[in-house]
């Protein structure tokens, strides 16, 4: 009678344990015997890299013998040496990762995550997703109504940033996984201490790409995450379509606006590199970055007040004079400002247009993924001529 007395409904129900078990320990086994091993399915190699992205330089996919996939990426943080990767092993029908694979599991379709930065905020929304987002860093910042709508009612948590992040708030949070970057270098106090609680994580890189539309196509990596990778490919191929439309329209214009960026912080003016994606965006709407010729691999490089002032005289437009939205503001921040030219005529531009009262900018959340929207901003910006009164989106003029 201890084992169910021949009760055929529990030999049955003991058969079915048996054949799941096994079924188990044979998806963990396969991935041992096969990873690396050229075993072709559905036309792909086991092992073989799935989508390699047409803009972006900071990931791949790469295909396993089932249905999971490894989200590979390539520059988890700046400057990160070319043999520095990350993994996410992207388990899917209970498929288990090969051994002696370092990275990081997720298994199946995250329900819940914490997102470090609002650019993430703004590729999970693109996909439909954002009512998966349960924890946020920088709350105050995001311009996301749904996140908005969420810190309010509590579904959402604030859960800190940089030293601050509280890590007791994060593991209440149950999260299947964490979308985390790194900075000047690789965020080791946060992976450590996610490794501790058993937490999954996955550097995201899209404020590396060097190309707008390299930043955008990070929503096919977050596609993958989420099992949607099919409709993330057509959203980009979108963004990609009217990026380049424009981009191509911008070549005939006549002309070439000289443009000056950002402004003093904390009396050191800092302007980004030569290829900073930022500088492509203005090239690609048909203007001239004043400041070129730095050089480097840096995201940005600080120049003196003497030869910032010898560009920003020479400047048609002025655009992210850092969080001023009035010519009232930026003259009171540096009196100067008052009499250069790119002022009295009214070419300063800030891309404060849909902003949080604590100074939070779509540009920097949204404004990664739709590098078609920026580019349209700043083709009515540079070469208002060739536009028929359109509005401006994430830009706003300063008066």
């Amino acid at each position: 009678m201890l084992w169910g007395g021949g009760n055929p409904r529990f030999l049955f129900y003991l058969c079915g344990l048996m054949r799941r078990f096994l079924r188990n320990i044979l998806l963990c086994l396969l991935p041992l015997l096969l990873w690396g091993c050229p075993s072709e399915r559905g036309g792909v190699e086991w092992g073989e890299v799935c989508y390699a992205p047409h803009s972006a330089r900071g990931y791949e996919i790469v295909a396993t013998e089932g249905s999971s996939t490894v989200l590979r990426i390539l520059s988890p943080w700046p400057g990160a040496d070319d043999r520095v990767v990350r993994e996410l092993f992207i388990s899917r029908e209970g498929e288990c990762p090969p051994e002696g694979f370092e990275g990081t599991v997720v298994d199946g379709i995250p329900e819940r995550v914490v997102v470090m930065s609002s650019s993430h905020v703004a590729f999970i929304d693109a996909l439909g997703l954002a009512e998966s987002i349960v924890g946020v860093s920088g709350g105050d910042y995001i311009t996301n109504h749904l996140v908005r709508e969420g810190l309010s009612a509590g579904r959402v948590r604030e859960v800190g940033y940089d030293a601050n992040v509280n890590y007791e708030v994060l593991a209440s949070l149950r999260p299947d996984l964490v979308f985390i970057y790194g900075t000047s270098g690789e965020n080791g106090t946060m992976s450590m201490k996610l490794d501790e609680l058993s937490i999954p994580y996955v550097y995201i890189s899209d404020h590396t790409e060097t190309s707008p539309l390299g930043k955008s196509e990070w929503v096919v990596a977050f596609g993958e995450i989420f099992d949607c990778r099919k409709g993330a490919e057509e959203y980009f191929a979108n963004v990609a379509e009217r990026y380049e439309s424009l981009r191509l329209r911008a070549l005939d214009f006549e002309g070439r606006p000289k443009v000056m960026l950002n402004s003093p912080y904390k009396d050191v003016w800092f302007v980004p590199a030569d290829d900073s994606y930022v500088v492509r965006l203005i090239e690609d709407a048909g203007g001239e970055y004043i400041c070129k010729g730095g050089g480097g691999t840096r995201l940005s490089r600080p120049i003196s007040g003497e030869n910032a002032y010898i560009y920003l005289a020479g400047a048609d437009f002025w655009l992210h004079p850092n969080d001023a939205r009035t010519m009232g503001e930026l003259v009171a921040a540096n009196p100067k400002f008052a009499s250069v030219e790119v002022v009295r005529r009214g070419g300063v531009y800030n891309c404060t247009a849909i902003s949080t009262p604590a100074g939070g900018s779509d540009f920097w959340e949204s404004g990664a993924l739709r590098a078609d929207l920026v580019l349209a901003d700043l083709v009515a910006i540079l070469h208002p001529e060739e536009v028929e009164e359109q509005q401006l989106h994430y830009y706003e003029q300063l008066r």
